[in-house]
């Protein structure tokens, strides 16, 4: 019994490293993991035992992928898989193999356009701010950003809450509470049905709340390895309480959604916005929008520098249009 389990042991272990990736340097070690990608000159591997683990193509003899990426050299884009060639790399399509010297890769990324995908994936984050000061003045800042996003094949939910309170000397000069929730499905590889709903209120705009629910579609114009980027429109019911009176308003929405990974994954530029049109004549415009840097210290804790914009081109009378957040901070993803 003891030996028929050695034995599927044995088998298992030689699967799980039949179908690891591998990167083999030049001073003859060989890296085991999931290769995410290749970016600014640096092969990213995912490995069990380091995490994240950056590479210098420079020290690389040759990279094997089970996974097809869509690899950039400087004369043409290739479709393929790594593979090791007698010379050195090789790239391995439907149809033959392409010799190409490590040093000349310039990128590979992988599409997670929700089509091409399979499986599920669960991603949570948490951005906190948190000021705390004490003589001359008393000041108290707390913004907090919690997001969620699931993705199963071709449909992708999104939630975000977004926390904003500041008081100084007992006095409170920030009040918001932002929650919103977005859904895709994807009807093609890149256009997709969409709806939304967001619940915000700003007490010392006199918001004391702002209900919009919508649907529309949208383009996924990239989301691979290093990025993504969509944009959507959409018709949108607004029902609002302002300064105690309750409005009721039709909207036209336009939404952006950009990230862009650096550094060999470990700064993330991101800018996230939400226009509505209200053609009522006594509402105009609501712009939201959240723009900033996340810097990955480790698989789970990111730093945060963080804008978040808030304008109505006819807030109600006594408030300024624009209200503007700085955050910076400590990021959680789980």
């Amino acid at each position: 019994m003891r030996q028929v389990f050695s034995a599927v042991l044995l088998v298992l272990v030689g699967m799980s490293a039949a179908i690891a990736d591998v990167v083999e340097l030049k001073n003859g070690d060989r890296l085991t993991g999931t290769l995410e990608g290749v970016s600014g000159g640096k092969a990213i591997l995912t490995t069990s035992y380091a995490g994240d683990v950056a590479i210098n193509l420079d020290e690389v003899v040759a990279i094997t992928s089970e996974d097809s990426f869509k690899i950039g050299t400087p004369s043409d884009y290739i479709n393929g898989r790594f593979v090791p060639g007698s010379d050195g790399q090789q790239i391995e399509s439907e149809n033959a193999k392409t010799e190409v010297a490590i040093g000349d890769v310039r990128s590979a990324s992988q599409s997670r356009l929700a089509i091409t995908q399979l499986g599920s994936e669960w991603s949570n984050r948490a951005d906190l701010g948190l000021v705390i000061s004490n003589g001359n003045s008393d000041t108290q800042n707390l913004n907090t950003l919690i997001e969620s996003i699931y993705k199963a094949d071709d449909v992708q939910h999104q939630a975000s809450l977004r926390i904003s309170n500041e008081e100084a000397e007992e006095l409170t000069t920030k009040d918001q509470f932002d929650f919103d929730y977005g859904y895709k499905r994807f009807m093609s590889e890149r256009w997709f049905v969409a709806g939304n709903a967001e619940y915000f209120t700003d007490d010392l705009k006199d918001i004391d709340s702002r209900i919009t629910i919508g649907a529309g579609g949208g383009y996924q114009f990239w989301d691979n390895t290093f990025g993504a980027l969509s944009a959507e429109a959409g018709i949108s019911a607004v029902q609002e309480e302002i300064n105690g009176m309750d409005e009721n308003n039709p909207a036209v929405r336009l939404a952006l959604d950009y990230k862009r990974l650096l550094l060999a994954n470990r700064l993330e530029l991101f800018h996230k916005q939400a226009i509505l049109f209200i053609p009522d004549s006594d509402r105009g415009e609501v712009l939201s929008a959240s723009t900033g840097l996340r810097y990955s210290v480790s698989d789970m804790i990111d730093t945060i520098a963080r804008v978040d914009l808030n304008h109505e081109t006819k807030p109600a009378p006594g408030n300024s249009k624009t209200d503007t957040t700085y955050t910076v901070g400590v990021g959680i993803k789980f």
